[in-house]
């Protein structure tokens, strides 16, 4: 497998190496702390906010950050970012041994998460790790992360009933919770995974319109997590399938939960239950991330977003996605690759293109492109026309694309990242997939080069709506839209009418932005008018400009109501909306706003389920319509405003 590959392409490195150290294996190599000999970087002692994060750009190896921190709060330190391998160590800067220090966290690269116990001033040394000097001051600038998180309130949501709300929005917003003090709960169905849930503490949340939603944790002291999901309520759960995780897949031990496959049911209220592996407590951050529309994620192909011109992108990918797009007929020098992000390009002008991957920090990435085709076609059919599944060499970053001097239109594991520039067609199309063979989630930056006339298609498309309908329930109105190809849109804004003709916005949805495949979305309007009401949808692009769909009607009566009038506000008419038509003698009054009764009369028998009244002579203002029959008991009322 190509795996293996890369392994032994690391491996002959390490044997060139091992001719100069006695052993070449994991266990051989101590990653011990390292001793507090660095020097401080210039500018002074460093007050990060708190909470919040902030980058020193530049900490050289064999130097040190000095920080100043406070008694209890919790410091995450991080060289993520750094383009070499890293070493973290914390001193007091008033002497004394290591508090703390990691090696590889992220990657090669290191993180530390430190409570302070006292207030003062920190060192945060910075080395280099290298097989022959594992605290190296060899120089190297490595960016500094430093964020500030201060401790939860005391913890209060022990049990189910108790559980704290999270808000559900469309990135993920970190709050920060304890599970110290807790103590079992006991709640039935047990949980289907981890050690017993022993510290266990509650959340619940409510699914958004689309049901996708990622339940995300990160650890501070409690660094060992498990979390259930569960549907119902308190007192009557059951177990979610698929709901019980106690590692993230990206290899962290504090767990996810993502559900933008196999998606929640809308609008149901779910809990979390959250506790520390093997009893351990400590303070945590958990988020819930979802959407309001049902998206198809770019890890698929359908999902893929459009890019045009000499541009740089920034994306991430942080799982798998809910199809299968490559496989053993297609996937060309990408076996096994299983974590990326899909781009579709059309030139509008031939000659050619060149591209780079740039990596956030040193990960392997890999990508594949092709075409040219006449329409997209997803999953791309056969194998690709450039394609790189490269191990390049530590020191230069991972970095990819094609260029750089390449010939060469495929490459395996010993190559050296690059392929050779792509001849592209004017009117043609090209999928290309990049993907992060290291699962770690990093954003990467993609920079074109084109030349020979070369210009990418920047031709606004407009929004290709499938479908636009709605529904009555019992309190509100469900409108439901699809389309199936998106550009540059911005949002939509679902406007309402009582008579078709004059409209306002009741409210607006984020658009996919830019898309090739259906995507499914869904807004609810709360207040709804009685009887008869008017939707259409404005459809704004990112430049202002905006597109409106057609009128569709939607005929609503609030639960457990028998009279609904229509419109309001009213002219010259009220119209009654009646569920069983119109009984013998049915009578009706209007009274105004002190009570008194303004107009009344009989209604005519009728099978129709429609009644009208005529309101000329009666002033502006808000009026009390009721049915009775004709012994006088009251079958239905209702307010109306008249203009």
């Amino acid at each position: 497998m190509q795996r293996n590959m890369r392994s032994s392409v690391f491996s002959a490195h390490c044997a060139v190496l091992m001719g100069m150290l006695a052993a070449c294996s994991a266990g051989s190599v101590t990653f011990a702390q390292c001793t507090n000999n660095n020097t401080a970087i210039a500018g002074g002692a460093i007050t990060p906010p708190c909470p919040g994060t902030m980058v020193v750009p530049c900490v050289q190896a064999g130097q040190y950050a000095l920080v100043n921190v406070t008694n209890g709060n919790i410091y995450n330190f991080n060289t993520c970012a750094a383009t070499f391998d890293t070493q973290i160590t914390l001193f007091n800067n008033a002497g004394g041994g290591a508090l703390a220090n990691n090696d590889d966290f992220c990657g090669a690269q290191s993180q530390v998460v430190w409570t302070a116990n006292y207030t003062g001033q920190l060192r945060v040394l910075v080395d280099r790790w290298t097989f022959l000097n594992a605290c190296a001051h060899t120089g190297g600038c490595a960016p500094l992360s430093i964020t500030c998180n201060l401790l939860p309130p005391p913890m209060t949501n022990d049990n189910c009933p108790t559980a704290i709300p999270l808000p559900v929005l469309f990135t993920c917003t970190m709050l920060n919770f304890t599970n110290a003090g807790s103590t079992a709960s006991g709640a039935l169905p047990a949980p289907t995974c981890g050690s017993a849930p022993n510290t266990d503490v509650w959340f619940s949340f409510t699914a958004p319109a689309s049901g996708q939603v990622v339940i995300r944790t990160e650890g501070l002291t409690l660094t060992n997590a498990v979390m259930q999901l569960y549907s119902g309520a308190c007192g009557s759960l059951a177990l979610v399938p698929g709901g019980c995780n106690d590692t993230d897949p990206n290899g962290s031990l504090m767990p996810k939960l993502d559900f933008r496959c196999a998606t929640l049911v809308p609008f149901a209220t779910y809990y979390i239950r959250l506790w520390g592996s093997g009893g351990s407590t400590g303070v945590f951050r958990i988020c819930v991330s979802g959407y309001a529309t049902t998206t198809t994620p770019q890890e698929d192909c359908a999902g893929g977003s459009t890019i045009c011109g000499d541009q740089a992108i920034n994306n991430t990918s942080d799982f798998a996605g809910c199809t299968q797009d490559l496989g053993s007929a297609n996937d060309g020098c990408l076996a096994g690759e299983q974590q990326g992000t899909w781009y579709f390009f059309s030139p509008s002008a031939s000659g050619t293109v060149a591209l780079a991957i740039t990596p956030s920090a040193n990960i392997d990435y890999d990508f594949a492109i092709w075409g040219p085709m006449s329409t997209i076609s997803c999953p791309p059919v056969g194998n690709p026309i450039r394609c790189s599944w490269a191990l390049p060499p530590h020191a230069l970053g991972y970095t990819t694309g094609m260029g750089n001097g390449a010939a060469d239109a495929s490459e395996g594991a010993g190559g050296n990242g690059w392929v050779a520039p792509l001849p592209v067609v004017t009117g043609l199309i090209y999928i290309m997939y990049v993907d992060n063979y290291d699962l770690t989630g990093q954003p990467f930056v993609l920079d074109w080069t084109l030349s020979n006339g070369a210009s990418l298609d920047c031709t606004v498309l407009p929004i290709e709506l499938v479908y636009f309908e709605g529904a009555a329930a019992a309190d509100h109105v469900l409108l439901s839209w699809s389309t199936q190809t998106e550009y540059n849109s911005d949002r939509f804004v679902v406007e309402r009418s009582s008579n078709g003709s004059d409209f306002f916005a009741v409210g607006s949805l984020e658009a996919a932005g830019s898309s090739v495949g259906v995507i499914d979305y869904a807004f609810k309007d709360l207040g709804p008018m009685p009887g008869t009401g008017y939707y259409r949808l404005r459809m704004i692009d990112r430049d202002g400009t905006s597109k409106l769909s057609d009128v569709i009607s939607v005929n609503y009566r609030a639960a457990g109501t028998d009279l609904v009038l229509y419109p309001s506000p009213a002219q010259d008419k009220i119209l009654i909306d009646l569920r069983d038509g119109v009984g013998s003698g049915m009578l009706f009054l209007v009274s105004d706003a002190q009570g008194r009764v303004v107009s009344d009369g009989k209604l005519i028998s009728s099978e129709q389920r429609t009644a009208q009244i005529d309101l000329t002579g009666l002033d502006a203002g808000i009026y009390l319509l009721e049915l009775r029959t004709a012994g006088g008991s009251i079958l239905g009322s209702g307010r109306f405003m008249k203009e």
